[in-house]
Parts: structure tokens; C-alpha cells; sequence
């Protein structure tokens, strides 16, 4: 997988493994639209280029210099190797094949129009024009000598320039802010082997002058990033001292903005903070090689590691929250996430089982493998903050939980870039574990308010509140038992008038589970979890790949969708409020709740379990949780 393709988290510094499919989220280009390749102008063949002024927007002048029989082959930069499976890939090109990110391999021919998108997918034509396959190619040949993948990859790298002007361009992903990114980055890393080239010159400068156009600038996220990576890297090859400064201004601000004092990145998903890590640790790599000065803001980059570590499930594979596949987390060396990544195999240990992040995220775990296998232990997330940003989904509010080797309540995943109807249940609303509310709208852009939040050695206790449904208030509380790892939930819902609102549980594609009114479990081969209702709710029941309106699917990797079960309980009143016992287990879970007393104002049980019991008071804005045996 490329270094610098969208859907690579490879190739920073410190980061040993890359994982695939963190595609990027694209738009179309303001004020670019298809146009249709012009006929009056002849077509060089692949194999019979002409000569003279390439038509792509570069004043170049002269001939084509002659290629020597024997061409320098000085190995690709480490941060611009081609993927992993780089021969593979390359082989197919050489037959006019191309398998983009994680899409199927589609023919195209050895002369593409740049209009192509077999896949009608915008992720693959973002990718197509990037034009990231051309490093697999020169990796090839660097690695076998076989000139077949050099010529190609000049071909291709010649062929978008003339074939692909700033203005008129034959497809809305020639000049996308990030496909011209990732681009003028490949440019870059080719330019080594094609000197000489006026072709190559003029279309260098080309992506130099749009990616320095504040007109054409992102400002934010890792579009932005990888703009002014580009801009750093072409800069270089030109010699252009300029935009090099301008790039470093921009990552600058850029890294300011974008990554909190904590560590987190504003793109609300944990694949995307880990392709943010990559990415800023390449342009620190790159900005100290050019001899740009670094400000402390970097420094905090060193913190974005550790929040992969919370983020991280018992099994190695990073919580599906925002826009995020299943994945595994790369073990960054001398980190955190290096250890959580690894199964506590190696690297340096977390020193807290619980964290709370003020971007809007709480990690609570029940231990890092020391009393129990790493992959047994408990795991939850709960999710709170602005509203839906960048990568981000509408799940305030929402909870995930892991146990004893499964996935027990889950957030479904991205599933797709393509915009529609799937796209906007994955990121919306009623795809993850909240209350909804029937017939109104959630505003996307409501924040969910940490009320209050505490942390001893026997609970992590927080309250969320939103108000995202018009006319609706609703608070929900998460009292997670450190020793015992189950976890009560109340959730409240207020409005002016009689409302029907629906608790969500999304469940794993395996999860089978079994429910009544009061109860469901869930019935894997091995960690299961039991859901109690201790207030009576009106009706539950299971919704799996429904289509009308759509519920009940989950996505584990990029265009595939699963059915899965979503238990869904309902309420209906003016007020309305549910409390939930989740008890994960291995086999069958079950737990004993005696001495309930619920009051206006919060509530006390015993919860049992095996031979172990606790004693919890929930009351107002304190909560405790004792040990009874």
C-alpha cells in the first residue's frame, strides 16, 4: 500500500506495519466540471509519444531527451515506496489492470481516457487520479530491471498531464483537492528518474502554483496536510524556497488546529487519527530534512499514540468509531499503541486502565492482561463532543462494549464514501447505541455536554447530555464496575409532547441473540452479554438488513455491508426513562439485581455476580460503588 495514498496508514517514522483501507473521504472541485476529450487534437499511441509543448498548462520548450540504455535506478525514498504487494500491482498495469486501495482490479486498458470509473465509486476515482500505482510500477523496476515498468510508468505519468488541463479536465477527480495532493507527492518521488523531461518539469510547476493557490487550499483536516506535503515536496524538486515556507506555515497552523493538547485529531474517527499520526510524523520527517524549523505544537503528536492504545480493543483491532473499518492497530514502536497492538507482547505498558479524552471520548477497560489473557478482558467507549466533523458520525451519546473475545455492542462501521441512502444511515443517528426518538430529525450538528464524570478504583461513572431532536432533551449516565465489568446505563428522554423513543443495542453479525421484554443475550461460542431492563419497557424486539428504513447492518471493510441484529426497546411519554444492566460473560452471562430502589433522582441495586456482589448508589451528580463480597 502506497505511503502516500489516502488509504495508507504505513510509513511514518515509528510506524512498523501498515494497515489498509483508511480511504479518505473526497468532494468534487468548485467550479471543475467533465468535459469531453477533444477530438481535434491527434492521440499518441502508448508506445509512439510526441514531442513538443504538452498540452496539460506547462510552458515547456525542445524535444525529448534521449533515454540511455541504462538508466540510474537509486531505490524509492522509504516514505514513497509503492504498496507492500508492489510487483503484483505493477504486473497488473503492465497489462492495463488496476487495483486501487481495497477495490476489485479493473480493466482499463493501456490508453485511459482519465474519464474512467468502473466502479461508480468515488473513493476508486479519487484514488485513479492520484495516480499512487505509478510508485508500484518504479518499484518493480527498481527491484527486477525489467524496463516494461518504467516506460509504463512514464507513460501514465505523461499521459494524465496532457491528458488532464487545469481547466476543462475530462473528470471531476483530475484537480479534487486531495487527488491533486497525493499527485503532485507522486510527481515528486518520480521525478528522480525522469530528468530532463520538460513534460515532467511543467507538470511539477503546475501542481506547485495550484497547490499554493489559497483558492484552491483546504485549510482543514488531512487534505489539507497532504496539500502541503505536496506543496513541500514539488518546492524541493524545483527549487522553489517559497512554497517550501508556505508549506510549513500551513502544516503549522495546521497541526495547531488539528491536533489537540491532548493528542487527538479533530476528525472524530480512529482511523483517521491514525492516519493523521502517519501523516504528520511524515511531514516532521520531511520539514527537518529540508532544514525547517519545527514548533512545540509537534510535540504533541507524541500523544496521539496513546490515545490509539485506549482506542484499542482487547482483540488488536481498533473500535470502529467515526468513519473506520475493522482494523488492526499498528504497533508504533516505543509506544502505547505498540503494546495494546501487540497483545502486551512488547513495547511499554499503559499506566491507567481508563481515560477520558475532552475531544469527546471515555475508554474504560478492565486491565491490560495481567490477571486474565489480554484478549478476555472487558472494554467500553462512550461518545460525546461536538457535533459530526470531517470522519465523524452522529453518535453522541452512543457506547460500544467488547468482552472475552467478542465484539458485544458494536458501531457499525463506514461502509462507503458514495453518497446515499447507506451512507447516511452508517453515519447517521439510529446506526449506533443510542435512544432515538420517532419521527423527527437529529441535527448533525448538536453537541453532546460532558455533565460530570468520576473515576475510583471501583467504577468510572459519566453523564452525557444532548439535544439533538428538536424539543428534546435527553441525558444518558454510564456507571462501568472496574472489578466485576459490568455497567448500568440510565437514560433519560424529556419532551413537551408524548414522544416514542427507541433504545438501540447494534450487535455483531454473529451475535444470535435471544430476547424477551425484560432481557436479551446474545449467544456467541464464547463472551456473550446479558442486557437487563430494571425499569419495564413497552416492547423489544430484533431488527436485522432491514431496507425500508434501513436498520440493521454492520460494515467490517470498505463497499460491504453485513446484516446484524439490533435489539431495538421502546418507551412512549412526555418523560421517559430506562435503566440497563449489561453484564458481559463467557457462555451465559447472569447476574442476581436485588434491594432496587429507584428514586426521582437516581437509583441503588446489589448486582451479583457468581459469588462476588457490589452495592451501587447512583444518586444525583455522585455515584459509588461498594464491595459487598
Amino acid at each position: 500500500m502506497l505511503a502516500v495514498a489516502a488509504d495508507d496508514v504505513s510509513t511514518a517514522p515509528g510506524v512498523r506495519e501498515a494497515h489498509p483501507t483508511v480511504a479518505d473521504r473526497t468532494g468534487d472541485v468548485p467550479g471543475m466540471t467533465a468535459s469531453p476529450r477533444s477530438t481535434d487534437t491527434p492521440r499518441s499511441s502508448p508506445g509512439n509519444r510526441s514531442d513538443g509543448v504538452p498540452p496539460g498548462g506547462g510552458s515547456v520548450s525542445g524535444s525529448e531527451p534521449v533515454v540511455p540504455a541504462r538508466l540510474p535506478r537509486p531505490p524509492l525514498p522509504g516514505w514513497c515506496q509503492g504498496w507492500r504487494d508492489a510487483q503484483v500491482r505493477a504486473d497488473l498495469m503492465l497489462a492495463g489492470r488496476y487495483q486501487l486501495g481495497s477495490h476489485p482490479a479493473v480493466t482499463l486498458g493501456l490508453d485511459p481516457t482519465w474519464r474512467e470509473d468502473p466502479l461508480k465509486d468515488r473513493n476508486w476515482g479519487f484514488l485513479f487520479h492520484a495516480q499512487t500505482g505509478v510508485l508500484s510500477l518504479l518499484s518493480a523496476w527498481v527491484a527486477t530491471q525489467d524496463r516494461r515498468y518504467y516506460d509504463r510508468a512514464e507513460f501514465l505519468l505523461r499521459d494524465w498531464y496532457e491528458d488532464n488541463p487545469r481547466l476543462g479536465a475530462p473528470s471531476v477527480w483530475s484537480w479534487n483537492d486531495h487527488s491533486t495532493a497525493l499527485r503532485a507527492i507522486v510527481y515528486a518521488c518520480a521525478s528522480r528518474y525522469f530528468p530532463n523531461r520538460p513534460w515532467m518539469t511543467a507538470a511539477l510547476m503546475l501542481h506547485g502554483r495550484t497547490l499554493a493557490d489559497p483558492g484552491f487550499y483546504h485549510y482543514i483536516g488531512n487534505h489539507a496536510l497532504n496539500q502541503s506535503i505536496g506543496l513541500l515536496e514539488v518546492g524541493a524538486v524545483v527549487r522553489r524556497a517559497n512554497w517550501q515556507r508556505l508549506a510549513n506555515q500551513r502544516i503549522t497552523t495546521l497541526v495547531r488546529a488539528s491536533v489537540d493538547s491532548e493528542g487527538v485529531t479533530n476528525e472524530q474517527s480512529t482511523a483517521y487519527q491514525l492516519y493523521n499520526l502517519s501523516r504528520y510524523r511524515l511531514a516532521e520527517a520531511r520539514l527537518t530534512a529540508v532544514g525547517l524549523r519545527l514548533t512545540r505544537e509537534f510535540s504533541r503528536l507524541d500523544l496521539m499514540a496513546a490515545f490509539l492504545a485506549h482506542a484499542t480493543l482487547p482483540n488488536g483491532h481498533l473500535e470502529q468509531i467515526g468513519d473506520t473499518e475493522d482494523m488492526a492497530t499498528p504497533q508504533v514502536r516505543g509506544t502505547w499503541a505498540q503494546y495494546a497492538g501487540s497483545g502486551g507482547a512488547i513495547g511499554p505498558k499503559p499506566t491507567s486502565t481508563y481515560r477520558l479524552y475532552r475531544a469527546g471520548y471515555l475508554f474504560a477497560r478492565s486491565g491490560w492482561g495481567d490477571t486474565r489473557p489480554f484478549a478476555d478482558e472487558v472494554f467500553t467507549s462512550l461518545r460525546f463532543g461536538r457535533g459530526v466533523f470531517i470522519h465523524g458520525h452522529a453518535d453522541g451519546t452512543a457506547v460500544t462494549l467488547y468482552g472475552y473475545g467478542s465484539r458485544l455492542l458494536v458501531d457499525p462501521g463506514k461502509f462507503s464514501y458514495n453518497e446515499g441512502p447507506y451512507r447516511d444511515f452508517f453515519i447517521g443517528r439510529t446506526a449506533h447505541n443510542v435512544v432515538s426518538v420517532d419521527g423527527l430529525s437529529w441535527n448533525p450538528k448538536a453537541t453532546t455536554t460532558l455533565v460530570g464524570h468520576a473515576a475510583t478504583a471501583t467504577m468510572v461513572d459519566a453523564t452525557v447530555s444532548t439535544a439533538g431532536y428538536p424539543g428534546v432533551s435527553q441525558r444518558r449516565r454510564m456507571t462501568f464496575s472496574r472489578r466485576l465489568n459490568y455497567m448500568l446505563i440510565e437514560d433519560r428522554g424529556t419532551a413537551a409532547v408524548t414522544r416514542t423513543y427507541r433504545q438501540l443495542w447494534h450487535l455483531d453479525d454473529n451475535a444470535a441473540p435471544v430476547v424477551s421484554t425484560e432481557t436479551f443475550r446474545t449467544t456467541h461460542v464464547r463472551g456473550n452479554l446479558l442486557v437487563r431492563h430494571l425499569i419495564p419497557v413497552a416492547s423489544s424486539r430484533v431488527v436485522a438488513g432491514r431496507a425500508s428504513p434501513i436498520q440493521g447492518w454492520v460494515s467490517y471493510r470498505y463497499g460491504v455491508r453485513i446484516p446484524a441484529p439490533v435489539v431495538e426497546v421502546t418507551k412512549r411519554g412526555t418523560s421517559v426513562r430506562f435503566l440497563t444492566l449489561l453484564v458481559p460473560a463467557v457462555g451465559r452471562p447472569s447476574a442476581s439485581v436485588t434491594d432496587l430502589v429507584v428514586t426521582a433522582g437516581g437509583y441503588s441495586a446489589t448486582i451479583t455476580i457468581g459469588t462476588h456482589a457490589e452495592r451501587v448508589v447512583v444518586n444525583g451528580t455522585s455515584a459509588a460503588i461498594t464491595t459487598l463480597r
